[in-house]
């Protein structure tokens, strides 16, 4: 009869994958990363180092320059680098290597991230910042190395007694003593998904001088850097265009809304920092032409919003909704073990107690625990012990 080995399982769990810098740089305390590193085995194995790194990075690139002929005409600039980066060994490498007997293995580990992180950023053209959990179970020379993969998401709210919640955006004025213009969207700050309501008052001060078409641009801004070098790309959001309106009057007063989407990355959220700039603005123009001279003339003006999380995301789910099933807490083939074990980060457990009490641990454990607490609820193992060694195993034979 033919024996297959089972694959071991090696991952990551975590209990968020999506975690929430509430308020600025300045005013985050930060947030906390928490979650288990997995490893379940059918045999006996030896592994020589079991870690995890957290790391932020971030990437960008542009070219400068028309394209002319190879190696003219063109400046390439490019910068990858580390932003954050964090390392848990859970069995350190030594003169010999750690013997793993079969069972369901756990290290917890807990990161607390400062506030002043910059939050992620995908979907640019030229650039990106992004985090992820990195595990390798390093084996001998012969064995293929178990790897482990897990993106997190760093977002960014704003808190609600921000200045910027209370403020109007209006920009009012006279141009060229032809016309008298305000233009406001009535907040500074939009969530994802949210509607900007428009207003624009507009009052000709010469009788001859009509409007014939009011253009407002949703437009995004994205600003790349690297050392002394900066690069800025805009992209069409949305665009609201109204022609002819009251052809006949000296005042015109329009009202229309702009709608932000909720779909990343075709609408970024604002974002500060060294690397990448996210900002958004309100554009109108407004094409004004005189009846007797036929000369046409264009009026710009532009305003400045801020762009932030829906309020969806700014709150965590009812706590009895947060239960993972059995699908997700074991993979199929841990049944087939008999007393799976738990460890923290710091010690190895063995063996003490059955499958059924395990699976019990486990699905309470795996309920999502508040932002505002930093202790895990993952349970602490009832006897520790570190695996043995390579020479103390053959020596127990």
């Amino acid at each position: 009869m033919v024996h297959f080995k089972a694959t071991p399982l090696f991952q990551i769990r975590l209990d968020d994958d999506s975690l929430i810098m509430r308020g600025s740089k300045a005013e985050s305390v930060g947030c906390v990363l928490r979650g288990q590193l997995v490893l379940f085995i059918t045999e006996q194995t030896k592994f020589k180092e079991i870690r995890l790194t957290f790391q932020g990075k971030s990437k960008v690139g542009w070219v400068d320059g028309k394209y002319i002929s190879i190696g003219k005409g063109q400046y390439h600039h490019s910068e990858e680098k580390i932003i954050f980066q964090h390392c848990w060994t859970f069995l350190p490498a030594g003169k010999q290597c750690h013997v793993l007997n079969p069972n369901n293995y756990h290290w917890d580990f807990e990161l607390i991230l400062p506030g002043t992180l910059p939050e992620t950023i995908e979907g640019c053209p030229h650039g990106s910042l992004n985090y992820s959990l990195k595990a390798v179970a390093e084996r001998n020379t012969f064995a293929l190395n178990l790897r482990a993969k897990r993106n997190v998401t760093i977002m960014r709210s704003i808190l609600p007694s921000s200045m910027e919640f209370t403020q109007s955006v209006t920009m009012a004025n006279t141009w060229s003593d032809k016309i008298e213009y305000e233009f406001s969207a009535g907040a500074k700050i939009f969530s994802l998904g949210e509607k900007i309501p428009l207003t624009i008052n507009l009052r000709s001060l010469d009788n001859d001088l009509k409007i014939r078409e009011i253009i407002c641009v949703f437009r995004e801004y994205a600003t790349y850097t690297i050392g002394q070098n900066q690069k800025t790309d805009s992209k069409e959001i949305e665009t609201i265009i109204r022609k002819n309106p009251s052809p006949h009057e000296d005042t015109w007063n329009l009202s229309m809304e702009a709608l932000v989407p909720n779909e990343l990355p075709h609408c970024l959220y604002d974002s500060q920092n060294d690397v990448i700039r996210i900002r958004h603005k309100l554009r109108f123009f407004v094409t004004l032409y005189n009846q007797k001279s036929e000369l046409n003339y264009e009026l710009r003006a532009s305003l400045p919003i801020i762009i932030t999380l829906n309020n969806d995301s700014l709150y965590l789910p009812a706590y009895h909704e947060n239960y993972f099933s059995d699908d997700d807490i074991f993979d199929p083939s841990l049944s087939r073990c008999g007393s799976p074990v738990s460890s923290n980060s710091s010690t190895f457990s063995s063996p003490c107690c059955s499958f059924d009490e395990s699976l019990s641990i486990i699905e309470d454990m795996n309920k999502l625990p508040s932002y505002h607490s930093i202790f895990s609820h993952i349970p602490i193992p009832l006897a520790d012990s570190l695996p043995p060694t390579y020479d103390d195993s053959m020596n127990g034979h």
